[in-house]
């Protein structure tokens, strides 16, 4: 496995974010605001931090290659350099561009390095705090140098969780509404980066996030720069994590759900509760 320098990988991810991310919060014009799809914006920060920490971690591991949100988006077939030889950086230059357009610290910066089309890297990093989340592959997860873990695991109605708005809309359509006060008790959605890491950190963190949760949860949508980084952080903290045919997450995995919870025996009692509004993609 490659030997990488954590810390000079999060000093590449503080500088970039700011020169490029921190500078244009809540400072946003129309032009610097633009929509990939009806419902995705993407903004200049998105643009120009990608860009940056592409070139900058490329010259940190040479022979490495970047699949990045924004690059993805205009040229799909990038994900074919996971069943390369060479490392891949997956990049969400801004995750949380919502948030970040109003003006609501709950945005961040994902990055992570596979090998092989296996995570063995993480960063979660919050901008606003500036704080870290990191693991390495079979290292352990850490949160301003203490070793994190997740939530023992409980009965399913005794659980908290975070749940993908495709699956509320599941509920719904059969009439139940969930909510911090239904059973288990459901959580809103932030961003990745806040979502996954309430999975692992039982106190205040990341602009005043506070409540750990036992599981997170998306039915279909499922991308390497949404989830590689925070997958390993979560598998390392002593979690586990699936698709729901049971096959392990790989980032060239894109869209086909994923659930975390704290064990295996869990993932599958909250899978069952999921299956009766939901129906899984293969």
């Amino acid at each position: 496995m490659l030997n990488i320098n954590m810390e000079k990988v999060a000093d590449i991810i503080t500088d970039v974010a700011d020169s490029q991310i921190i500078p244009r919060f809540g400072k946003l014009c129309a032009q610097d605001i633009h929509f990939k799809s009806k419902d995705n914006p993407v903004t200049i920060a998105d643009k120009e931090a990608e860009k940056e920490l592409s070139t900058r971690l490329l010259d940190l591991l040479v022979g490495s290659k970047v699949v990045g949100e924004e690059a993805f988006d205009k040229d799909q077939s990038i994900s074919d350099r996971f069943s390369g030889d060479s490392p891949v950086w997956i990049i969400d230059p801004v995750d949380g561009t919502k948030p970040f357009i109003a003006g609501e610290p709950f945005y961040g910066v994902i990055v992570s390095l596979a090998e092989q089309n296996q995570v063995i890297a993480s960063w979660l990093y919050d901008p606003t705090s500036k704080e870290f989340i990191t693991a390495q592959k079979c290292a352990g997860a850490y949160y301003k140098g203490r070793k994190l873990s997740v939530l023992p695991a409980d009965s399913v109605e005794n659980m908290s969780g975070i749940l993908g708005w495709r699956i509320h809309n599941s509920f719904e359509k059969k009439g139940v509404f969930l909510s911090s006060q239904s059973t288990p008790s459901i959580d809103r959605m932030y961003s990745s980066c806040h979502d996954y890491a309430r999975l692992v950190v039982d106190g205040p963190h990341f602009s005043g996030q506070t409540t750990q949760v036992h599981f997170h949860s998306l039915l279909q949508t499922c991308t390497p720069w949404d989830c590689s980084a925070g997958v390993l952080i979560h598998s390392e903290a002593g979690g586990y994590t699936s698709h729901w045919n049971g096959k392990a997450f790989s980032p060239s995995h894109y869209g086909r759900g994923l659930l975390s919870a704290p064990s295996e025996e869990s993932w599958h009692e909250i899978k069952n509760w999921l299956s009766s509004c939901c129906v899984f993609p293969e």
